[in-house]
């Protein structure tokens, strides 16, 4: 654990200085504060450890949980990544009742649906972090889109 802590630290520092290869030592201490999260060690401890904030450490730890382990080693912009609303958004031990409150109740009027599909194009073409998290299969439906946007248009005469 101590060797693990500081190695974060030493990347940490790294990416801060004038290393132009900040983005490697950032994908480096947010894999290693993942291992250290999954070994046991709270993400409060964590972050007292290393002497950065435990919000900091919770992004961190996004950024691996979410794109860093899912990648066959090409990973995507750090920064993209960790300012991305996926990394910076609810985490899964945030309680259900928790996720929900401000957000509006799900409309699935004509309109709300039409709001629905805008808002997951904008939110996917927004944020370049889901794209190595889609499968072939998601693409796939991706470009069926404009066919069916055209025979949409097409049927009801617009």
């Amino acid at each position: 654990m101590e060797d693990r802590i500081e190695e974060i630290k030493f990347h940490l520092s790294a990416a801060e200085g004038p290393d132009r290869q900040a983005g490697i030592h950032m994908w480096e201490a947010a894999r290693l504060i993942w291992e250290e999260v999954d070994s046991g060690t709270s993400r409060r401890e964590l972050a007292r450890e290393i002497g950065k904030s435990h919000t900091h450490v919770r992004y961190m730890y996004n950024c691996w949980d979410l794109v860093g382990r899912k990648t066959d080693g090409d990973l995507p912009n750090f920064n993209e990544v960790y300012h991305s609303s996926e990394v910076r958004g609810e985490n899964e031990d945030t309680e259900p009742s928790e996720r929900k409150r401000g957000r509006e109740p799900e409309d699935h009027s004509a309109h709300g649906l039409v709001m629905t599909i805008t808002g997951a194009l904008g939110e996917l073409t927004g944020n370049p972090a889901f794209w190595p998290l889609m499968t072939d299969e998601d693409w796939a439906l991706i470009s069926e889109v404009p066919a069916v946007i055209d025979a949409l248009m097409r049927d009801s005469g617009r």
